[in-house]
């Protein structure tokens, strides 16, 4: 099995690049603004059915382009039922951090895989493993390796208040 993983360089998040899954599902992210100082683009991502209808837009823009967010990292889950990306501050903001979230085909939502650790994911580099297990990092005074495994996140235990519902086409300004 292939799976399309996407590493963006600092600065490189300045382009429109696409992911779709295996039932066309697919995930556009744009640039909203132009570079900073620190040579970070800030985001907007687009989540689409595969009936082309826009589910929903996260915009991760700032008025003064130094206080959003950013695309490091995104990718598809192998089994294609998640997609999973993180984040970095477009102003250099808590560098120790990289928010790291995950979109569910299955219930039409988006959740923060912060929600379920005891630490702040200090690691923008993850990887996939299996069908959908991420592999992290989180930070306790140093980087210390974590696992998720995304279909038990899902699987009930779920912190409803965190839970962001992509639905409607709207666009909803997000902060991780």
């Amino acid at each position: 099995m292939i799976v399309l993983v996407l590493l963006l360089p600092y600065g490189a998040s300045a382009k429109e690049t696409e992911f779709a899954a295996k039932d066309s599902t697919r995930v556009v992210v744009l640039p909203v603004s132009k570079p900073s100082n620190h040579n970070d683009s800030e985001n907007k991502l687009e989540f689409y059915s595969p009936k082309n209808q826009m589910l929903c837009a996260l915009d991760y823009s700032s008025k003064d382009g130094e206080h959003g967010f950013g695309v490091v990292k995104a990718a598809w889950t192998p089994d294609n039922k998640y997609f999973v990306f993180s984040l970095t501050s477009s102003g250099g903001h808590q560098p120790w951090h990289a928010p790291t979230l995950f979109y569910s085909i299955r219930d039409n939502s988006i959740d923060n895989v912060d929600n379920y650790a005891d630490a702040a994911i200090s690691k923008a580099d993850f990887t996939l493993k299996d069908s959908n297990t991420v592999l992290t990092e989180v930070w306790r005074g140093e980087s210390v390796p974590i696992k998720f495994h995304l279909d038990s996140l899902t699987g009930g235990r779920r912190k409803p208040q965190h839970i962001l519902h992509c639905v409607d086409g709207k666009t909803m300004k997000a902060e991780p």
